[in-house]
């Protein structure tokens, strides 16, 4: 039997199969296309998204494979060589400091990948297998059994827990007879991806959006490479247009109008044929088996937050799966999961559907679509569930989506402030990859003693204490921040979100947190379907 199954080689599988593997956790994934994406898809990474790669070491590669930040700027005009077309600019030196040591990037799926792929294959040799197709699933309380296809030849698996991150029409999760809510067919479109010498047309304001609009033509261009590789949005919204007839003449005559460029030279590389939808599975967890990424939850492009929502999914499971792994977490933790991801995904939907509906009413109406923060979304999304240990505050005032305000409250992400001069080192950076983080106060003398105890619960603990790595105006603002006298502390959680808060000296240590990973305790009204039998 193997650990952990991973179903689907898009983003979010490969991210949970890096994430298990640096984790030491022996993960098999199986891709049933041959290759990684063609069709750059997604394409924002967003600051959160970043932070979790940048914990993973893998920023800078990524950072690396994606567009200058100078490139996250959004064009709207009649077409995209209009010289009366508005440019606003929002990355990082147009818009006052985002509290993060890093920041969204482009990175189309295309390009990111690859790249993700090569680090999952270092980190889970052999266990990488694209080209095989998941063809039978039997689900029992103790794993599931899977019937795999490659190359004509099959073969049978088990693995005692299965991820499905198989895609929107996940064929998991309609095996497992878990519905899906929310508005689907929202909105029709067609995705052209293609190639044109563009880039002469914008080199003096590369963005990541260019808004075509026009009479009896609305779509935009999206940036893959701002140069020569581009994709092309048709939105055939209430226009009476057959998206499955148009051909290749069709599709370039499309994209001359838009770019205002009659004579444009344009090689048509694929097309896709889409409609938008924001829905949310009904659960989370069947048994054994998780849904993660656009299998667990599909939100409309607009806001980008479909593929960085499956980003955290990863996250948030991996840590949890390896902790029951390795014998120092309860498999009771897992159940937090579902009500842990679930609400944000919920969230993330609305949002993305709220954005979608704007955009519509804006085309129709001629008016610009309104612009829509989504910090709060981004950075300031909570959990509450057993594996957080709640201090009764209530969460930061303002609005949820717009407004992130830094707080040390539980189940909160740990606040960022840069830790020297140089700017290099992060708060964030200080939480452990494996096992639990306390970040504790100058004056905080009971902090060695919560090692021991940890030793005795069996739980991996890591210990920094904020003396002189800090100022100390810049520490008494991050302690203020975070709730907590010089002699509090946080416990982190390996996804960097706070697991119990101690403004001044506990008590009785931090046995209830050891008790609690040890032994999570169900919600009141949480319950999860016990898994069935025989499922194929």
């Amino acid at each position: 039997m193997i650990p952990v199954l991973v179903v689907g080689g898009g983003p979010v599988g490969l991210s949970l199969a890096i994430r298990l593997g640096q984790l030491g956790v022996p993960a098999t994934l199986v891709e049933q296309h041959p290759d990684t994406a063609v069709f750059p898809k997604g394409r924002a990474l967003s600051i959160r998204s970043m932070e979790i790669f940048r914990s993973w070491e893998l920023e800078k590669d990524i950072t690396a494979a994606g567009l200058p930040r100078e490139h996250l700027a959004f064009y709207t005009g009649r077409t995209l060589t209009d010289p009366s077309g508005t440019r606003i600019v929002t990355g990082p030196g147009a818009r006052p400091p985002v509290p993060s040591p890093t920041y969204t990037l482009l990175c189309s799926q295309d390009r990111l990948e690859p790249l993700l792929r090569a680090h999952a294959q270092r980190l889970q040799p052999d266990r990488i297998r694209f080209g095989t197709e998941l063809v039978d699933l039997v689900v029992d309380p103790d794993g599931v059994t899977v019937g795999l296809r490659s190359g004509g030849r099959g073969d049978r698996l088990r693995a005692r827990y299965l991820v499905a991150a198989d895609g929107a029409r996940s064929g998991i999760r309609q095996r497992l007879d878990i519905a899906m809510a929310g508005p689907s067919g929202v909105s029709r479109n067609l995705n052209i991806l293609f190639d044109a010498d563009l880039g002469q047309h914008i080199a003096d304001r590369p963005c990541a959006v260019y808004t075509i609009t026009q009479p009896g033509l609305h779509g935009a261009f999206l940036a893959v490479d701002n140069q020569h590789r581009w994709l092309f949005n048709l939105v055939a919204d209430g226009d009476d247009v057959d998206l499955d007839s148009l051909d290749d003449a069709a599709c370039i005559g499309l994209i001359r109008a838009a770019a205002g460029l009659p004579d444009l030279t344009v090689t048509v590389v694929g097309r896709q044929v889409w409609h938008a939808a924001a829905q949310v599975a009904d659960r989370f967890r069947h048994g054994p088996v998780f849904l993660a990424g656009d299998a667990a939850h599909v939100t409309t492009p607009y806001g980008g937050f479909g593929m960085n929502c499956g980003i955290a999914d990863a996250d948030n499971l991996a840590w949890k799966l390896a902790a029951v792994h390795h014998g120092w977490a309860d498999p009771a933790l897992l159940d937090t999961y579902d009500p842990e991801r679930r609400p944000v995904a919920l969230a993330s939907a609305a949002e993305s559907h709220l954005r979608l509906v704007d955009t519509i009413d804006a085309q129709r109406t001629g008016a610009p679509p309104r612009g829509r923060p989504s910090e709060g979304l981004v950075l300031g999304y909570h959990y509450t569930s057993a594996a957080v240990i709640s201090d009764g505050t209530d969460p930061p005032p303002g609005n949820p989506v717009a407004d992130y305000v830094p707080t040390g409250r539980p189940g909160h992400r740990l606040p960022h402030v840069w830790l020297d001069q140089g700017e290099t080192l992060s708060t964030l950076d200080l939480v452990a990859g494996e096992g639990f983080t306390l970040l504790a106060g100058p004056a905080a003398a009971w902090a060695p003693t919560a090692v021991q105890q940890a030793r005795h619960a069996g739980v991996p603990l890591t210990v920094h204490v904020l003396d002189d790595a800090l100022s100390q105006p810049t520490r008494a603002d991050f302690l203020g921040r975070c709730g907590l006298r010089d002699d509090g502390a946080l416990l982190l959680r390996p996804d960097a979100h706070v697991a119990w808060r101690t403004p001044g000296t506990p008590r009785d240590g931090i046995h209830e947190m050891m008790d609690r990973v040890r032994q999570p305790a169900p919600r009141p009204g949480l319950r999860h379907p016990r898994p069935a039998e025989g499922v194929a």
